[in-house]
C-alpha cells in the first residue's frame, strides 16, 4: 500500500457538526467523512472505496458569521428558496418554507495535513485528479481548497513522538485525558434509505502532545494517526 500526503490550504471553512441546529458550529478539523467525501468526488468514485486516514491541521482564528437558514416544512414541496431582494418582483407567498436567522462558525486561514493510505491504484487516481486541475471543495462547497503540495511518502514505525500540529488521534494511543473526545463519522450504509453512520472514538489533541505507543513518522519528521 502507498502513503499519499496532502498539504492543503483554505481561507475559510465549515466542517459543520452534524448535530448542531441553533448554531452552526464546526468542528476544529475536518472528520474523516468529509476529508473521504472530497476524496471520492476528486476521484469521481461512485462506491465506497477504502482507504485509511490521518488529519492534522490548524488554523489562525474562528470567525462568526450571520446566514439565513431555510427550511422545509415537507419532503414533497415543489418550492425553492429564492432570494428576491433587489429583482424588482414581487414575491411569491411560500406555504412549505420558512427561514430564520443562525450565526455559523467558521475557521479562518486553515492548512491541513492529511495522510492517504490505500492500495496503489487509488493513490494513483487520486495523484492524476490532482494533477488534471480539478477544482476541490472540503466541508461546504463555497470552501474551495488550495493544494500546496502532494506527495508518496515512507513512513517509519515509532514508539513515542511529538506532535507539531494539532491532530485527531485514535483514542487507543492516548494515555491521558488532555484531549477533546469525538466520535466522528467515518463510513455509512443505506438503512430503509437511511444513512446509519459507522463512528470512530478519537481525541483532538494539541500541537506539542507526547505519543508514546506506536505509531508512524513520514520522512518529512511528521507523526502519522491512522484510525485502524
Amino acid at each position: 500500500m502507498k502513503t499519499l500526503r496532502l498539504d492543503l490550504y483554505q481561507e475559510t471553512a465549515c466542517y459543520k457538526k452534524p448535530l448542531a441546529f441553533k448554531v452552526g458550529e464546526t468542528y476544529p478539523l475536518p472528520p474523516y467523512s468529509t476529508v473521504k467525501g472530497m476524496l471520492h468526488a476528486l476521484m469521481d468514485a461512485k462506491t465506497f472505496v477504502p482507504m485509511r486516514l490521518s488529519v492534522q491541521g490548524k488554523c489562525d482564528s474562528l470567525l462568526i458569521d450571520y446566514q439565513s437558514h431555510y427550511f422545509f416544512k415537507k419532503l414533497d414541496s415543489g418550492e425553492l428558496p429564492i432570494i428576491y431582494d433587489g429583482l424588482g418582483v414581487s414575491v411569491p407567498d411560500k406555504q412549505h418554507i420558512t427561514k430564520m436567522p443562525l450565526y455559523s462558525h467558521q475557521l479562518y486561514k486553515v492548512e491541513l495535513m492529511i495522510h492517504i493510505q490505500a492500495d496503489e491504484e487509488i493513490i494513483d487516481s487520486i495523484i492524476h485528479a490532482i494533477e488534471s486541475g480539478k477544482a476541490v471543495s472540503l466541508g461546504r462547497w463555497e470552501d474551495l481548497v488550495q493544494i500546496k503540495d502532494y506527495r508518496v511518502v515512507e513512513l517509519e514505525e515509532m514508539e513515542e513522538g511529538t506532535t507539531k500540529l494539532p491532530a485527531y488521534v485514535p483514542v487507543s494511543l492516548l494515555d491521558d485525558e488532555n484531549y477533546v473526545p469525538y466520535r466522528l463519522n467515518w463510513k455509512y450504509d443505506i438503512v430503509q434509505n437511511i444513512r446509519k453512520w459507522e463512528k470512530i472514538d478519537v481525541g483532538y489533541v494539541q500541537a506539542n502532545y507526547s505519543i508514546e505507543e506506536e505509531h508512524y513518522m513520514d520522512e518529512c519528521g511528521d507523526l502519522v494517526f491512522f484510525h485502524q
